[in-house]
């Protein structure tokens, strides 16, 4: 039973993330049809919309508002649902719960999403891996994240430590709202 909560868990939270990246890609980043890293997003996507498109008819209209729709039902689906595969009952609480649960899955993934973005950037920064279109992608990331951290914290002797500020307020931010929430943290 856990092994299929943590696999159905684990495929949302995949899905929620490329579909996020996508949705970044929409509004940061042109279409460069020859990055096999964008090219691998749209397919993917392209994909996941053409079974969607069979539940939901009309989905494909604008794609920007019809990933924050997909991203949206999926966040507030997770729980629910991995709720029901562990305890098979689902009624025991009310919507406003299970929104302030979608809200709070959206602030953990989102602070995922950033985390692994910055650390696989500082990786690829460390061993000097810097000519290829996935690190490009990632620098176009990771400066936009840079930029609006920057505006807080001043340079010290020319030295930028911006993204590993960023990551500590991540890992504090996910153990505060772990030992705040420790009965559906681990599950969301």
């Amino acid at each position: 039973m856990i092994t299929i909560i943590c696999l159905c868990k684990h495929l949302i939270e995949i899905i929620i993330l490329i579909f996020l990246i996508k949705l970044w890609m929409n509004f940061s980043i042109e279409n460069d049809h020859y990055n096999f890293f964008i090219r691998f997003i749209f397919f993917f996507t392209k994909i996941l919309f053409k079974y969607i498109k069979k539940i939901i008819p009309q989905i494909n209209k604008n794609e920007s508002l019809s990933l924050i729709m997909m991203v949206s039902l999926l966040i507030f689906l997770k729980y629910p649902i991995l709720i029901l595969i562990q305890k098979r009952n689902l009624f025991n609480y009310n919507i406003f719960f299970y929104i302030f649960i979608s809200m709070l899955t959206l602030l953990k993934t989102l602070g995922y999403l950033l985390f692994w973005l910055i650390n696989i950037y500082l990786i690829l920064n460390i061993l000097n891996i810097k000519n290829n279109n996935f690190y490009n992608i990632l620098k176009i990331f990771v400066n936009q994240i840079f930029n609006i951290i920057k505006k807080f914290f001043p340079n010290i002797y020319n030295i930028n430590i911006f993204l590993f500020i960023t990551n500590i307020i991540l890992y504090f931010l996910n153990n505060l709202l772990m030992d705040l929430f420790p009965h559906f943290w681990f599950l969301i």
